[in-house]
């Protein structure tokens, strides 16, 4: 979700204000040499054609730093991507991927771990309010806080409030910037000239003497427009573009790589987005920040009441190869405006249908809810306590007993 204090209005989201899909692929069978070219020649010079019209109007080259154009007059044709509606019932054989289970879905929950009293308090209240406890718990990791720079061992310290819980799985959500968007942040070309290197190799460093697997989102909702990584943003001056996020992403990777962190698995997650942002793509333009399978783990999204639940299809079958995690889920009042077709259903049926719709998707392996305060708590809407206690309560949801 955005940030604890985003949102639009009166009410901030855990984006701007606190650690609150499919391109079009042209393929056909791999040619062999022997096969003449000649009787594809029509279909090459059509394709040809087709391109030399795109490029002619576009607003943005269609090569290059920006792949699609996020701005006042944005080039729509470069931005709608087909939208398959159909989720594979049966994805592709595959290899579990790390922390994946075969079986089980990971029951989280996003919980704040600036201390540990203040995370055993929320702890105990969300289990309480849950009547089960989670196997999988996550929590936001700034670099800045309203302006001041945060100690990089505060990631271990994360850890290791979180490693409190036995039999649990943390979650690392991390910021390269202050989670208030009008703190510092790394720019993309310091990160890239490798200026920036010592803080990923520390924590990397950091990852490894914890010691145990855990799961890592590096600058998530990236398609939104509330966060300083995003094209969209303009806030302030940024130098973030799609094309840099996905240098960014790889260039972590590696450093998390060569430098001994192997226990952590890396999550990518996109926003699922109701409202639009003029004539942007919400839905599908998620895809411009993808880095690559090979440096991706999980593919997941935060999912809120403003998006009909048939928006997950989009990102189910983009991904078939990779476990998804609702990296943050949940209701809060102002979202229902922007939930299509409507009527909007209300809350408390959202949330039932979310659990719902977990069983829709066969590489559904994690949910984590964003039990942050008031504005989303469960028990906000005394209807949901019931409907969240009877959905988390299915033995699919693995607890931490």
């Amino acid at each position: 979700m955005e940030s604890p204090k985003h949102r639009t209005g009166s009410l901030l989201r855990l984006h701007d204000c606190q650690p609150s899909r499919c391109s079009v692929r042209i393929a056909g069978p791999r040619e062999n040499a022997m096969n003449p070219l000649m009787p594809r020649l029509p279909i090459l010079s059509a394709l040809l054609l087709g391109l030399l019209a795109v490029s002619r109007t576009a607003a943005v080259p269609l090569e290059g730093d920006r792949p699609f154009d996020h701005g006042d007059d944005p080039n729509v044709g470069l931005m709608q991507y087909a939208k398959l509606k159909q989720v594979p019932e049966h994805p592709p054989a595959r290899s579990l991927a790390p922390l994946e289970l075969p079986d089980k879905i990971y029951h989280g929950v996003l919980l704040n771990t600036d201390t540990q009293a203040g995370f055993d308090k929320r702890y105990q209240q969300y289990v309480s309010v849950a009547g089960k406890k989670p196997s999988m718990i996550g929590c936001f990791a700034p670099m800045w806080s309203k302006g001041a720079e945060l100690p990089l061992e505060s990631s271990l310290h994360r850890l290791k409030v979180i490693d409190s819980v036995p039999n649990v799985i943390p979650f690392i959500k991390l910021y390269t910037g202050d989670w208030d968007p009008s703190g510092p942040f790394l720019k993309a070309d310091d990160i890239l000239s490798g200026k920036e290197d010592w803080r990923f190799i520390k924590l990397a460093e950091l990852s490894k003497e914890f010691g145990k697997p855990y799961l890592l989102s590096i600058n998530h909702e990236m398609n939104g427009d509330w966060f300083f990584f995003s094209e969209l943003y303009k806030k302030q001056p940024t130098d973030w573009t799609a094309a840099k996020f996905k240098l960014v992403w790889r260039r972590i990777h590696k450093i998390f790589r060569d430098h001994g962190a192997d226990k952590v698995a890396f999550a990518w997650c996109p926003g699922a987005m109701g409202r639009s942002f003029g004539k942007y793509d919400s839905i599908n333009g998620y895809k411009a920040y993808y880095p690559g399978d090979d440096v991706v783990d999980w593919v997941g999204a935060s999912f809120y009441n403003d998006v009909n639940h048939y928006a997950l299809d989009n990102l189910a079958a983009t991904y078939p190869n990779k476990p998804i995690i609702l990296a943050e889920w949940g209701t809060e009042p102002p979202r229902g405006k922007w939930y299509q077709p409507k009527p909007y259903p209300g809350d408390a049926r959202h949330m039932e249908m979310t659990f719902e719709f977990c069983k829709r998707y066969p590489n559904l392996k994690a949910i984590i809810y964003f039990y942050w305060g008031k504005d989303v708590d469960i028990e906000r809407v005394p209807e949901q306590v019931e409907v969240y206690r009877k959905g988390i309560a299915d033995p699919i949801f693995l607890s931490n007993d």
